[in-house]
C-alpha cells in the first residue's frame, strides 16, 4: 500500500509541474516549505534560527538526514522568481552541525542552528542561502518532496531608522512633479509606495475630518483611510484609481479599491499600487490584495489632482484638498517608480532599495536627514526633495522590517 500511495505521489508531481499547494504522502521536506519555498530570517544584531526537516507520516524507524547549503541553486531561485538576491558574504553567517534525526514514531527532526551577524550584512540588500537535504539514511520507502527539498534562507537585516511623524498638522509637497514637465504626467507603467505607522484614526467616518491622506492626487489616484462618507477611518482606500488615455484624471477610466481589513494603529504597514500597462494591482505586506484588468490600458497622471488648476492640487505626502485632510502618524520609504515592480521587489525593498534602481523617479526615506532649505532629499538625484509644510517632526528607534 505505500508503495502504491508514493507511486500515486509521483505520478501527480508528474502531472501537475509546479506546486500550487500542499503535496501528499510519506516524505520528507523542510519545514515551512510546503506552501512557499522561502524562509524568513530577520538578523537582528546576533540572531539565530532553526532548520528542522518534516515527514508527512510518523517515522517507523529513526531517519538520519544531511542538510547542505547549495550555493548553486540561487541563480536559478533569481530567475524563477523575479529577484536579485544575493548569498550572504563569508563570515557573516554559521551553521551548527549538517545532520538532523527523526527518531521514530515522531514527524518533525531536531534542528541545525544558523546564525548570523547583523553587522556583517548590508542595509537594503537580499540575501539568500539556499539549504537543501542532500541525503536520508533510513526511512524505507521514505522519499523527499522535490518541490521543498530545499528552504531558501531570506537573510534581512534589521535596521533602526528615525520616521516623520505628521502628527495631523503636517504634510510634503515635490515642486518638481507640477506643471506640463512633470516626469510623473503620463506613465505607462507606474509603482506608488510608502510605509506608514498610524498613531490614531478620526473618531468619526463622515465629512473631510475622517479622512486621513496618505500619497498621491486628489480624485485622481491617492492612497487615504476613510472616505468621509461613512466608511471606517481606519480602512485603508485606493481613491479613484484613475488610468486611462486621456490628460485629465477626471476623463480616465477609474479603479478605485479598498483593502478589507480595520488597521489597528502602532504598527507599520508597507501598501503599494502597481500598473503594469493592462493590470493594476494594490499590495500590503508584499502581499497581492487586489487585481484589476483595465479596460482600454492608458496611463497614470499624478501630476494633478480634479480640478487640475492650482498648486493644492498637485502629488503631495500627508494632505489632498489643498492643506488638510492630514494623517496622524508616521511615514517613511516613500517612492514613485516608472516601471511595474514585482512582489517579490516589493517584498525585499521594503526597507531600502537602490537610489539608482532602474525606473525609480523619486525616493526619500524620510530618515531623520534634511538639506540645508529643510526639504527631504530625493536619494535618487532627480532633484525632486519634498518641501515640508511645517517644521518636522522625527520619531527614533524605529524598526525595519517590522
Amino acid at each position: 500500500m505505500k508503495k502504491y500511495i508514493l507511486s500515486l505521489f509521483a505520478l501527480l508531481l508528474c502531472i501537475t509541474g509546479c506546486k500550487e499547494g500542499p503535496d501528499f504522502g510519506d516524505a520528507l521536506y523542510m519545514t515551512g516549505t510546503l506552501t512557499s519555498s522561502t524562509v524568513r530570517f530577520l538578523v537582528d544584531g546576533e540572531s539565530s534560527i532553526g532548520l528542522t526537516v518534516t515527514s508527512t507520516a510518523k517515522t517507523d524507524t529513526d531517519v538520519k538526514i544531511s542538510l547542505t547549503p547549495a550555493p548553486e541553486l540561487l541563480a536559478e531561485f533569481n530567475k524563477s522568481t523575479g529577484r536579485n538576491s544575493q548569498l550572504p558574504p563569508e563570515g557573516s553567517y554559521t551553521i551548527d552541525g549538517s545532520e538532523v534525526l527523526i527518531s521514530t514514531g515522531k514527524y518533525q527532526s531536531t534542528q541545525i542552528k544558523m546564525s548570523a551577524d547583523a553587522d556583517k550584512l548590508q542595509e537594503g540588500v537580499s540575501y539568500c542561502l539556499p539549504v537543501s537535504i542532500s541525503s536520508v539514511e533510513g526511512g524505507g520507502d521514505l522519499g523527499v518532496l522535490e518541490n521543498s527539498r530545499t528552504a531558501y534562507v531570506m537573510l534581512t537585516k534589521v535596521i533602526n531608522i528615525k520616521a516623520a511623524n505628521l502628527a495631523r498638522n503636517n504634510c510634503f509637497d515635490i515642486p518638481g512633479f507640477g506643471g506640463e514637465n512633470s516626469p510623473v504626467k503620463a506613465l505607462g507603467q507606474m509603482t506608488l509606495e510608502m510605509k506608514v505607522l498610524p498613531v490614531s484614526f478620526p473618531t468619526t467616518p463622515n465629512g473631510a475630518g475622517g479622512i486621513s491622506s496618505l500619497v498621491g492626487c486628489e480624485e485622481n489616484f491617492l492612497f487615504r483611510f476613510g472616505d468621509g462618507a461613512g466608511k471606517p477611518t481606519n480602512k485603508l482606500q485606493l481613491s479613484k484609481g484613475s488610468i486611462g488615455s486621456a490628460t485629465h484624471p477626471d476623463k480616465k477610466d477609474h479603479y478605485e479599491s479598498w483593502v478589507d481589513k480595520e488597521f489597528s494603529t502602532g504598527h507599520w504597514l508597507h501598501f503599494a499600487a502597481v500598473y503594469d500597462g493592462q493590470y493594476l494591482r494594490v499590495y500590503l505586506d508584499g502581499e497581492q490584495i487586489h487585481f484589476v484588468e483595465t479596460k482600454n490600458g492608458g496611463t497614470i497622471n499624478l501630476s494633478m489632482a480634479y480640478d487640475g488648476h492650482t498648486w493644492e492640487d498637485t502629488f503631495a505626502i500627508g494632505r489632498s484638498v489643498g492643506y488638510q485632510r492630514f494623517f496622524n502618524g508616521y511615514i517613511s520609504e516613500c517612492r514613485v517608480w516608472n516601471v511595474a515592480r514585482s512582489r517579490a521587489e516589493l517584498e525585499d525593498g521594503i526597507c531600502y532599495v537602490d537610489p539608482t534602481s532602474k525606473g525609480l523617479v523619486a525616493y526619500w526615506r524620510f530618515n531623520g536627514e534634511t538639506q540645508d532649505d529643510g526639504t527631504v532629499l530625493d536619494m535618487t538625484g532627480h532633484g525632486y526633495n519634498a518641501k515640508p509644510y511645517r517644521t518636522i517632526q522625527w520619531v527614533d528607534n524605529q524598526k525595519c522590517p517590522f
